[in-house]
């Protein structure tokens, strides 16, 4: 049996088999007898649950958070890493036809577990996550002054975490999307648009006419300034007491460096460790958000359910580093090394007044030689 490897890392086996058939202009006619079949074994993994597991991964784990080995000991394996490795084998599933579009190996083992933790003192409740960081460029604001690059494939200019805008200013994605509804409109007016295609219009126009009304409204996070980090949908929309919600407070931790941020956007619902460019560059500055700052499973998540603000704001850097020390401490993580974050959004610039003589009564001088007289019209 000979293997190989396609383009997306996927290893494959094959061997060829031979039956006894009829005769060719028979069997030519049959297509079940010239056929390749697939048979696609995955392993499903189980979840790091002892502080040796998760020292495969982070063997600095136990120096940045010494009440980890007294947290493992009650802590139990969230419902959702199950759920993430079936939804992956359903995304897989349904993909089959399409090989190019499988998951890759990388993409598949992208988490290496989901535990609920609880200090038996505080009470404070954290979900333990240790996966990989890929990057997620979303995002926009209109009040701030950020040019932001939304030429990317995937690019939202919205993300889940918003707040009420402040100012005046559009956002800066506004024009291009209130654009896309007039060609849309356009082409349904065209004589030569068929009833299937004026149905996609429509249908086009009315997402677009929400984006818009959310662009005119809230203000975002914008990726390459805001640090936060992406959670799979499936796990914000559940019900309980360890379920996230978007602002949550969060501390990611890579390589003995500890970085405060918080839960901004959902993402695939197969796919887990996403984080702004502002953190991915931080952690790693690989000169292109399209390349993922760090492929092992050496990024621990650190996310406090619950502790979102009550009212949504723009981002606050130091209040955020200060909440997470709080609640690093509720668990047992006192005076925990955090990364202290630079707000790099540059102000406004201010208009500058035009330079203006004083007004001072002309005198006329004793050489100034007398005006003409105007000519009567």
């Amino acid at each position: 049996m000979d293997t190989g490897m396609i383009f997306n890392g996927l290893q494959y086996k094959w061997k060829v088999e031979t039956a006894p058939g009829d005769t060719a202009a028979r069997d030519r006619e049959e297509d079940d007898a010239y056929r390749l079949e697939l048979n696609l074994k995955i392993r499903k993994p189980r979840p790091a649950t002892t502080l040796e597991d998760v020292k495969v991964a982070n063997p600095q784990l136990p120096e940045l958070l010494p009440s980890l080995p007294q947290l493992l000991q009650t802590a139990q394996v969230s419902p959702d890493f199950a759920k993430l490795y079936e939804l992956k084998v359903d995304w897989v599933k349904g993909r089959l036809e399409k090989i190019d579009q499988i998951l890759s190996r990388h993409n598949f083992y992208d988490c290496d577990t989901i535990l609920k933790l609880s200090h038996p003192d505080s009470g404070r409740r954290a979900l333990f996550v240790q996966g990989d960081m890929d990057v997620n460029v979303d995002g926009s604001d209109g009040d701030r002054n950020v040019e932001v690059d939304g030429s990317g494939q995937f690019f939202q200019p919205q993300t889940s975490y918003r707040w009420r805008k402040t100012t005046d200013r559009p956002n800066p994605f506004l024009a291009r999307t209130e654009k896309r509804i007039e060609d849309a409109r356009s082409e349904m007016e065209k004589p030569e648009t068929t009833p299937e295609r004026k149905a996609q219009l429509n249908k086009r126009i009315e997402d677009l006419g929400r984006k818009v009304a959310e662009l005119k409204t809230w203000s975002f996070l914008i990726s390459k300034t805001d640090p936060s980090i992406v959670l799979p949908g499936f796990m914000l929309r559940g019900e309980g007491p360890y379920v996230p919600e978007f602002g949550d407070y969060a501390v990611v931790i890579h390589e003995g460096k500890m970085y405060p941020t918080i839960v901004g956007d959902a993402g695939p619902s197969y796919k887990m460790g996403e984080a702004s460019l502002r953190l991915c560059n931080q952690i790693k500055d690989t000169g292109t958000p399209l390349a993922r700052p760090v492929s092992d499973l050496a990024v621990t998540y650190i996310v406090f359910p619950g502790s979102a603000e009550k009212e949504r704001q723009p981002p606050d850097l130091k209040k955020w580093r200060q909440r997470c020390a709080e609640l690093l401490a509720e668990i047992g993580v006192p005076n925990a090394p955090l990364h202290e974050w630079e707000d790099i959004v540059p102000p406004w610039p201010t208009a500058t007044p035009e330079a203006t003589s004083p007004s001072t009564p002309s005198t006329p001088s004793t050489n100034s030689p007398t005006p003409s007289p105007t000519p009567e019209s």
